[in-house]
């Protein structure tokens, strides 16, 4: 393999790797320009004294080397504890000879190191799904959790929007203009889905079930758009609002599968609402005017991230409502428009879309809003739905 070939996939490697741990929120990277000089391959490159010394003053250190060919490329990776001075694992993490190999091989690294350090479960393997108007019309687009690898998964040259991922595999929920507005389910790998619906009457805004076994969506087979929840394929609909206003957007509770947040307008404007996954106990969460949309439950249900765009504010913004402690969090001020906000499976991080750059693009950002990363620039982009954990 040329060197210019070897150093390129290095590079990837290496920002990939540096990006994942920085983004992950749950560690603090010491800069560069303090890190001692030489090569750090093997336990005896190690010098404790240098990692801690004031500026780096690092509690562990990942490290370790590449090996490059045309056909593979393998990280040795290394996690080693300064204070303890011993390695807490030390293993290979092997990909093909390209760039998505080279991505792949850092995620896994990366992830390996945020299990050791005792964080869980890490989003670099994790996927979004969103809509971009880049090819002409509206599609179904998605690329990994970091903004790389975009394409299309549907080409219907008419309106895909309102994409949902199942929490339970790569099945993705979407409305489609047929020419009116109807419910389509596509997969990670562009397979189509069946959804029996009736011909000619309005479905709207999917969601799924946390089991994947249920769908959620607004439909106007009965004359006013009210929340449905059918199985899977749409069968055995079962009506579950009954209001003079327009009920749209509905979401599970992934954890237990039992409540229902949506929106309504029945109060005169669109505000947050939950109930009972029979329709029961309906509850209105925003109590303070303006417009809510865009409910989103947290994967272990304490949360719910929405758009409000509160009375004189000007603009929606995201906001979490603490479940349990019946209090709204601000996320996002004094950037445009923020909304759609789609979780992440760990729970620390909020896709959105925003308008901020002066055209809708996509946005990461972990919970504390730290952290932001601009994740689509080609044309407009909206609703981002991100995927579970990858099942391998």
């Amino acid at each position: 393999m040329s060197g210019d070939r070897a150093d390129k996939l290095a590079k990837v490697f290496n920002e990939t790797l540096w990006a994942d741990l920085d983004f992950s929120g749950n560690i603090e990277l010491s800069s560069r320009s303090f890190y001692p000089t030489g090569v750090f391959a093997v336990p005896g490159d190690i010098k404790v004294e240098d990692w801690t010394a004031p500026g780096v003053g690092a509690k562990y250190i990942a490290y370790g080397s590449l090996s490059i060919t045309a056909t593979a490329i393998t990280a040795t990776g290394r996690l080693r504890d300064l204070g303890a001075q011993q390695d807490s694992f030390g293993s290979n993490f092997p990909g093909s000879g390209d760039e998505d190999a080279a991505r792949l091989v850092a995620h896994n690294l990366a992830d390996r190191i945020l299990v050791e350090l005792g964080f869980g479960r890490s989003i670099f393997r994790t996927q979004i799904s969103f809509v971009s108007n880049r090819s002409g019309a509206k599609e179904i687009y998605m690329m990994e959790y970091d903004g790389t690898g975009q394409h299309a998964l549907t080409a219907n040259g008419s309106i895909s929007i309102t994409p949902s991922w199942s929490p339970a595999d790569d099945r993705i929920a979407y409305t489609v203009w047929r020419p009116g507005p109807q419910v389509a389910i596509t997969s990670a790998i562009g397979a189509r889905h069946s959804f029996t619906q009736v011909t000619g009457v309005a479905n709207s805004t999917p969601s799924w079930s946390g089991d994947g076994k249920s769908i959620v969506y607004s439909s106007r087979r009965d004359g006013n758009y009210e929340i449905y929840r059918a199985d899977a394929d749409g069968r055995n609909p079962r009506r579950l609002t009954s209001s003079p206003g327009i009920d749209i957007s509905p979401v599970f509770n992934p954890a237990t599968g039992r409540s229902i947040a949506f929106v309504s307008d029945r109060s005169g404007s669109q505000q947050i609402y939950t109930m009972n996954d029979d329709g029961t106990d309906v509850q209105r969460i925003t109590d303070e005017g303006g417009d809510a949309e865009n409910p989103a439950y947290s994967p272990d249900g304490s949360m719910i991230a929405f758009a409000w765009q509160k009375p004189r504010s000007g603009a929606f913004d995201i906001f979490i409502y603490d479940t349990v402690r019946r209090r709204f969090i601000q996320l996002t001020s004094n950037a445009a428009n923020n909304e759609r906000p789609t979780w992440a499976p760990d729970g620390k991080h909020i896709a959105f879309q925003s308008n901020r750059s002066g055209t809708t693009q996509i946005y990461s950002m972990t919970l504390d809003a730290k952290k932001l990363i601009q994740l689509t620039n080609r044309g407009s982009n909206e609703g981002p739905t991100w995927s579970g954990y990858p099942t391998r």
